[in-house]
């Protein structure tokens, strides 16, 4: 017989609901959310949930504490899961942990990097009082996994989780269809479309995309920009285009559902991502499986794996020229989006669903929640 497994989180991301429909065959698995989508998300992030995923009743989230949820108690005394993993280091899992431990369950958090501000990684130095709560509140797990390098390094270094305790994990990834795309075939003169998947937010720079878009623009007059529709930059973005006078620039607001996302990328051939911070960004992924050209800055963690310079992408210090003659060497030599498609490919097949499902569970194994 299977153990039991679920996993607590905020919100019904569609690549977390696919993820646990891949852990079925090594788990008996349940996803429980407190909301279907976060506020800021489209409605097209909402998908099927099956009858493995749930939104938790009575669920209400508190302004600096995070989730609560009445329901999620009922849940477990129904389920009997033999294994929690909590999705983040709220008050709230510190008393589900507790509850966990009476019932001779075993527990696991999950985390990101914690930020002091949205591009500095909190340390003992700027939040020693948050590193202190949060090692004395969540001390009693059996498993801490960090989501990428940095997160597990703080975990022991900033925090102080026991190193024997902590494992690195990656991010679900629902790429499997983007697999069939095509190669991008293209000669010079053109028209090669330019991709900026990610929100409209301040850690993503949009303007600066735009800035270098409007540079492109003036040497390649047929190119095309494809942004994302959802963000609190977008009337900045607006502006800006309408006073640069840019054309070809294009908003990504006739997406109707989360299966159909893909479509986006096969339809592009050159993603873009100025991040001034990111923990390793799915869009990145999403592009290599597409089989897309990709221009990234030096600011976006744990990518090492599946990005080599000059060899399947291009990585910028936010700098607009960089990124200019960078987005040009795919314009100029369109041979180079074939050879990185290809290799990129390679470098992120793991990151397809079924590998990620079977790491999860070899981490459960390995620090013995199995047993």
């Amino acid at each position: 017989m299977k153990k039991k497994y679920v996993f607590i989180s905020n919100m019904a991301a569609p690549y977390q609901v696919k993820l646990c429909d891949s852990l079925q065959e090594f788990l008996d698995t349940e996803f429980w959310f407190y909301e279907y989508i976060e506020k800021g998300r489209p409605e097209w992030w909402k998908i099927p949930l099956g009858n493995k995923c749930k939104i938790m009743r009575l669920s209400v989230r508190v302004p600096k504490l995070g989730y609560i949820s009445f329901g999620v108690i009922y849940e477990l005394f129904k389920f009997k899961p033999d294994v929690i993993l909590f999705g983040g280091f709220m008050p709230w899992h510190w008393l589900l942990m507790r509850i966990a431990k009476l019932l001779k369950v075993k527990v696991a958090f999950m985390s990101e990097p914690l930020r002091y501000k949205s591009t500095e990684i909190a340390s003992n130095e700027n939040s020693s009082i948050k590193m202190k709560i949060i090692r004395k509140m969540c001390s009693g797990a059996d498993l801490y996994i960090g989501m990428g390098e940095v997160a597990a390094k703080q975990f022991i270094e900033e925090i102080g989780f026991p190193v024997e305790k902590v494992e690195i994990g990656k991010y679900p990834q629902d790429i499997e269809e983007y697999y069939n795309h095509p190669l991008r075939y293209k000669k010079q003169g053109n028209t090669f479309r330019i991709l900026f998947a990610n929100r409209l937010v301040d850690r993503y720079q949009p303007l600066f995309a735009l800035e270098v878009f409007e540079k492109l623009l003036a040497k390649y007059p047929n190119i095309e920009l494809y942004m994302n529709n959802d963000g609190p930059l977008k009337e900045a973005c607006i502006n800006y285009i309408s006073n640069s006078k840019l054309n070809n620039v294009h908003f990504l607001d006739k997406i109707d559902s989360w299966n159909n996302m893909h479509l986006i990328y096969k339809k592009s051939d050159i993603l873009i991502l100025p991040a001034n911070y990111s923990n390793g960004n799915g869009t990145i992924i999403e592009a290599r499986a597409s089989g897309m050209g990709v221009v990234i800055s030096t600011k976006i963690n744990h990518i090492d794996k599946h990005s080599i310079h000059g060899e399947n992408c291009f990585i910028c210090s936010l700098n607009i020229d960089e990124f200019v003659n960078a987005v040009s060497e795919y314009i100029e030599n369109p041979d180079k989006l074939i050879e990185h498609g290809k290799l990129s490919r390679k470098l992120v097949e793991d990151r397809k669903n079924s590998y990620t499902a079977k790491a999860y569970y070899d981490a459960f194994r390995k620090h013995k929640l199995l047993n």
